[in-house]
């Protein structure tokens, strides 16, 4: 019914559009589609905000071939709350043809970002040779000017001072492994490492998310986007925002609001989960919580000692399902029924698609 009316009102378009016109030359009205598309979120979990953020994007000021305006429009249009970018202080592709200084792509960035209703962080990406030393975002910078240094542990040191939050990028990114190397372990000892991407572009790290754990580091998954989000043209993180479920890369951030100080404090007490391929990971408390919050549960009939419950998934993400043997996908915007025993007080349902560790999944426990 719906097609139908779509290709009713279409042809009531064109026939209004030919009306009036030579037969011989009819013209089509542009129809811009400048719309956002929204990913749902509960409205609150635990009493949090659900923020969903990109931390780590690059402009033409480094190696990325857009404008900074051209980046916050893309986070608009692909449902992101907040939005960092992060060139490179040491690599510049473009810097005799780009003028300004490292704060420039932020400046240029701000007044497309409070148009858009786009929480702009700003930050940076301390880059060095891979993988032995590694690649790091410093956010809620104030000056990446003073980054500009050659050890790169005091450039980390001084975005430090300055009140960042310093993230591990893609750490078995251009190489076969995720390996800790001893520049690293160094950083780690020293509390100088706050979150770790555990996916980044198009690749997941399973051992991030246990370092995550053992290094109680906060997690992320981040575009790394360099072109376009909608072009998969090979350029690191192209092409990541596709239709489906295959959203592009997030960090959801539980944050009291949507403030900067408020994302800051979420991320310093590690309340975010990495949303990725339609797959999600973190810490299983907080996975728990997010997919309670997103799946209704309701009675749906009672007969034979037998009880159906409907499962409303009212979250913009998917969840793979497994009841025992069985197998359940659960889209966004759909819902599926279950039956159980009529003497059964909950149910028992492991989320195939939220990891908790390398090779563990959720088990989450739903009452009735």
């Amino acid at each position: 019914m719906k097609q139908e009316s779509i290709l009713l009102l279409l042809a009531l378009l064109l026939a209004g559009t030919a009306r009036g016109q030579e037969a011989d030359k009819v013209l089509f009205p542009a129809y811009a589609g400048n719309t956002r598309s929204e990913v749902r979120m509960p409205q609150a979990v635990n009493g949090y905000r659900v923020l969903k953020a990109d931390l780590h994007t690059h402009t033409f000021f480094s190696d990325g071939s857009v404008s900074p305006e051209m980046r916050v429009d893309e986070a608009w249009k692909t449902g992101l709350d907040v939005l960092a970018i992060t060139d490179h202080i040491e690599y510049k592709t473009l810097r005799e043809h780009i003028q300004g200084d490292e704060n420039a792509a932020y400046e240029l960035a701000r007044k497309r970002a409070r148009e858009r209703g786009i929480l702009l962080i700003q930050g940076a990406e301390v880059t060095r040779p891979h993988p032995q030393y590694g690649h790091f975002n410093v956010l809620f910078v104030r000056d990446a000017n003073r980054l500009r240094l050659d050890n790169p542990r005091e450039a980390l040191a001084e975005a430090l001072a300055q009140g960042a939050f310093v993230t591990w990028n893609h750490p078995a990114w251009a190489v076969d492994t995720c390996r800790l190397h001893d520049f690293q372990r160094e950083l780690l000892a020293a509390g100088m490492i706050h979150g770790i991407e555990v996916f980044n572009n198009n690749e997941y790290y399973p051992p991030a998310l246990r370092w995550s754990r053992e290094y109680g580091l906060t997690v992320l998954s981040c575009s790394d986007v360099h072109t376009t989000v909608y072009a998969n043209d090979g350029v690191h993180g192209a092409g990541c925002a596709t239709a489906g479920w295959f959203l592009r890369p997030m960090t959801l951030v539980f944050a009291r609001r949507a403030t900067a100080d408020a994302v800051r404090e979420a991320l310093f007490a590690r309340r975010t989960l990495a949303s990725f391929g339609g797959c999600l990971a973190g810490e299983a408390e907080l996975l728990a919580d997010f997919f309670r919050a997103c799946v209704a549960v309701s009675e749906v009939c009672r007969a034979d000692g037998r009880v159906t419950y409907r499962l409303d998934n009212r979250s913009g993400l998917p969840f793979l399902l497994a009841l025992g043997k069985k197998r359940m996908a659960l889209p966004p915007g759909h819902s599926l029924d279950v039956p159980l025993k009529e003497t059964d007080t909950s149910l028992e349902l492991r989320v195939e698609n939220a990891f908790t560790d390398r090779q563990e999944t959720l088990a989450v426990r739903l009452p009735l």
